[in-house]
């Protein structure tokens, strides 16, 4: 092959690979458009049906101090009846293996209803939290579309295969070069590339 074809070829290759270099440019400052444009559809989404979603919100931070409360009244209980047993002055009295029996009772009735109503307020909880991460997962979906419908999302995908179809391009133009042997031609690689070929 002749020196005045290699050097057509190689000129070529630059050429290409600073169009390469625009378009990387331009996916750059496209990308971080539709990144900032993303972060508004979303909050936008997210504003105007929050309030659909504030009740069950509110519903759960209610839960979250229910529980807790029921957790105190639990252990107060616990400390009652230990309290009790231990109380000498009770333990002398006649009647206290009766009165035992029937707080003992008391007690782990009011502790299972307590339990009870934990694991209802538990159970209600997962509800509200995967009905919450739903409404996110549907903000998100929401958000996603509008963001394809927008024009600088075509611009992006026409960038994206001008890109592909120049990168083949240059693989295909790179192989037929003598003593060239490039691994990656991406973003980060083209000013090397470039350098490499105006030598």
């Amino acid at each position: 092959m002749s020196n005045i074809h290699i050097r057509r070829r190689i000129e070529f290759t630059i050429v290409l690979l600073n169009n390469l270099k625009e378009i990387y440019a331009k996916l750059r400052e496209i990308s971080s458009n539709i990144e900032n444009d993303s972060d508004k559809f979303y909050e936008n989404f997210f504003n105007s049906s929050k309030y659909q979603v504030q009740e069950d919100i509110d519903n759960y931070l209610s839960n979250v101090e229910k529980i807790k409360d029921y957790n105190l009244l639990i252990t107060e209980k616990i400390n009652e009846w230990y309290d009790f047993i231990k109380d000498s002055n009770e333990i002398k009295k006649v009647f206290f293996p009766i009165k035992l029996h029937f707080k003992k009772k008391y007690i782990k009735n009011y502790i299972s209803k307590a339990k009870q109503s934990i694991s209802e307020l538990s159970i209600e909880n997962r509800f509200i939290r995967e009905k919450i991460i739903n409404w996110e997962q549907e903000l998100s979906v929401k958000s996603l579309q509008q963001i394809r419908e927008d024009n600088k999302y075509k611009t992006y995908e026409q960038l994206i295969m001008q890109k592909d179809h120049i990168v083949s391009e240059l693989k295909y133009i790179i192989a037929t070069l003598p003593d060239i042997n490039v691994v990656k031609i991406n973003a980060d690689s083209i000013d090397t590339l470039i350098e490499n070929f105006q030598l």
